[in-house]
């Protein structure tokens, strides 16, 4: 369950609220006894493992062409 907290509590200190959330908890602020908003922290996400080779044949190399550099002359000098 979510924890609660007043408007006025919450006024003063939003930020150390905020701070204060683990991942994926909620806090929700009240006005009286009605909600009126849900700090919802971010879930982080766990890190991807990549595999090796998934670039394969997404870069081409070509070799022994000095042509390709024309365009950046001006920028050699």
């Amino acid at each position: 369950m979510a924890e609660k907290i007043s408007i006025d509590d919450a006024q003063g200190h939003l930020k150390d609220l905020i701070a204060g959330l683990a991942p994926g908890a909620e806090l929700v602020i009240t006005d009286g006894d009605k909600p009126v908003a849900k700090l919802v922290s971010e879930q982080k996400k766990p890190g991807e493992f990549r595999k090796p080779g998934l670039g394969k044949g997404m870069i081409s190399i070509v070799s022994d062409d000095d042509t390709h550099l024309d365009d950046f002359a001006e920028y050699m000098q």
